[in-house]
Formats: structure tokens, C-alpha cells, sequence
């Protein structure tokens, strides 16, 4: 079905969208490229709101449900990676002075799996109901497990903030970045929890206030994923494969 051709405050942020994560995906292919961790996190987060920026501004001209379902797809998957890009930081600082068990860093891909599957499966079921926009079981249990592995984030930086006398200069930027990206990413969550457990449009990512959507989505997760590759690209020089991929 053809759109309106109106270009809207929602569709400049995800014109805004498609410049800003490009160039922290090219920082990705390079991190790729050098084998520094990071890339792959910031590398598929940039892509998904690349692609999902798109999606939204091919629906001025072409307004079909595969758009806006790939528009949902991208916005459902992206926190559990900046979670991940933050593990990998204190990952990264238990490489060089053992803090915690590797298990540690293990147990949350148990419950990234279960939570991929949740959200296919919403994917699946939003394009069976009358109002595929407002909350499921599905997204609910999927924004429940992302609100579980958050927490458990919070604990594990916690343990290694107490830890932090010990940490060489290296280690402790890296702790610097998540003590700043925690933040952000709490907002971020609440945007998607108030939604889930509220239904009040206000904070939907497909179709709710644009302004909410700028300040507590745009704004912390192009802090976050700028903030970790400046830190990558000038801080870290240890290197290692992500063991869970």
C-alpha cells in the first residue's frame, strides 16, 4: 500500500538515525578487522538501527506490514546487545586480573537465547492480532528476561567496582565506560518497560511520541555506542574472540 509521502519529525530522527550508526559500524569492521572486541556487538546494534531507520523511511512512500514488522524486528533486538558490549568491557578487565569466574560471563548467554526465541515468536504473533502495536505475552516475557540480565549486569559491575584498586590504567577506562553506559541504558529500559507494563502509546518505538523516543532511546544509545568504540579505539589494545559466539 502506498504511504502519504508526508515526511515527519519521527521519520527526520530516523533520517538522523542512519548517519549517526553508520560511522560506529564502520568502527565495528575495523575492530573486526584488528580482532578488538567490541565488533560484533556495535557492529549488528548499528546495523539493526541502520536498517530499522530505513525501514521506517521507506514507509513514507510504501506503508506495508513487512516494514513495519522488520521496524519492529530491529527495535526489539537491540539492548540485549549493548548489555553484551558491556559485559565484554568487564570481560575484558577479568582477562587481565581475575576478579570473577568465566562462568560468569557465560550464564547470560543461557537467557540471550531464550530471549531470541520470545522475540520470534512475537514477531510471529503480532502478525496475527488485531493490534500487533500494543503489548503481548511475548514482549512482555522478553522485556522481563531484559530487565533480569540488566540487573545481573548491575551486580557484576558491582562486584568489579569494588575491586577497582587493583585495576591497571587500561581497566579502569574500561570500568570508566560502563559506570557512564549504565545509566544510559537504564533509561533506555525504562522507555520499553513503561510501554510493556503501561500500553501507553506515548512510549511505543514504532509509532509513539517522536520526542519520547529521541530523548530516552536515540539519545542514550548513541551515547553508549560512542562512548564504547572511543574507548576500544583508544584504550584497549587486549584482544580476544567473544567465546559465546
Amino acid at each position: 500500500m502506498a504511504g502519504n509521502g508526508d515526511f515527519t519529525y519521527r521519520d527526520g530522527i530516523a533520517a538522523v538515525q542512519i548517519v549517526t550508526f553508520s560511522v560506529p559500524f564502520i568502527f565495528a569492521l575495523y575492530f573486526r578487522w584488528t580482532r578488538r572486541i567490541g565488533w560484533f556487538c556495535i557492529g549488528v546494534f548499528t546495523l539493526l538501527r541502520i536498517i530499522g531507520a530505513s525501514c521506517k523511511l521507506a514507509t513514507i512512500n510504501h506503508d506495508t506490514q513487512g516494514l513495519w514488522a522488520a521496524l519492529f524486528v530491529c527495535e526489539s533486538l537491540g539492548m540485549i546487545l549493548i548489555i553484551f558490549l558491556l559485559l565484554e568491557f568487564l570481560e575484558r578487565i577479568n582477562k587481565v586480573i581475575n576478579i570473577v569466574g568465566k562462568w560468569i560471563f557465560w550464564a547470560p548467554s543461557i537467557i540471550t537465547w531464550i530471549d531470541i526465541g520470545i522475540s520470534i515468536g512475537g514477531w510471529v504473533s503480532v502478525m496475527h492480532v488485531e493490534h500487533p502495536l500494543l503489548p503481548t505475552a511475548w514482549s512482555q516475557a522478553s522485556m522481563g528476561l531484559l530487565a533480569v540480565i540488566y540487573v545481573y549486569l548491575v551486580g557484576v559491575f558491582v562486584i568489579f567496582w569494588t575491586r577497582r584498586d587493583k585495576y591497571f590504567q587500561e581497566e579502569k577506562w574500561a570500568l570508566h565506560a560502563v559506570t557512564v553506559c549504565l545509566p544510559l541504558l537504564a533509561i533506555r529500559l525504562a522507555y520499553s518497560l513503561v510501554f510493556i507494563i503501561s500500553s501507553n502509546m506515548t512510549f511505543n518505538a514504532i509509532k509513539g511520541n517522536p520526542t519520547a523516543y529521541l530523548v530516552m532511546t536515540m539519545l542514550p544509545e548513541v551515547a553508549i555506542i560512542y562512548v564504547c568504540p572511543d574507548v576500544i579505539l583508544f584504550v584497549l589494545t587486549l584482544v580476544h574472540e567473544i567465546p559465546w559466539i
